[in-house]
């Protein structure tokens, strides 16, 4: 049980001072260096975690935009979207609806 004595004694640093501990100021010491590198560590990670995620996110992003500019630029060059873009410009330009080579039945 504690008494008040040793509680008084904790807070004016009699305890401190004892022999005892003295003996292992150099263990206490690093103990509280460990305990530090512990939660420095610790929030280290946590960034590293958080920039990840926000570069999973930018990576998800630009790849949906790749997709998007992607199937546009295929839509663009069909051939039908061509012939229609050639009609709305007033070009004179007919499709050749004959193929470019013909292999003959022999």
């Amino acid at each position: 049980m504690i008494t008040t004595g040793d509680i008084q004694s904790w807070l004016n640093g009699d305890k401190l001072r004892s022999d005892a501990l003295r003996k292992h100021y150099r263990l206490i010491g690093l103990i509280l260096v460990l305990v530090f590198v512990y939660i420095l560590s610790g929030y280290r990670a946590m960034q590293q975690q958080n920039r990840l995620s926000d570069l999973h996110k930018a990576v998800k992003d630009k790849k949906m935009e790749y997709l998007t500019i992607a199937t546009e630029k295929a839509r663009m060059t069909r051939q039908s979207q061509i012939v229609i873009n050639l009609r709305e410009r007033g070009s004179h330009l007919q499709e050749n609806r004959r193929a470019p080579y013909q292999i003959s039945n022999r």
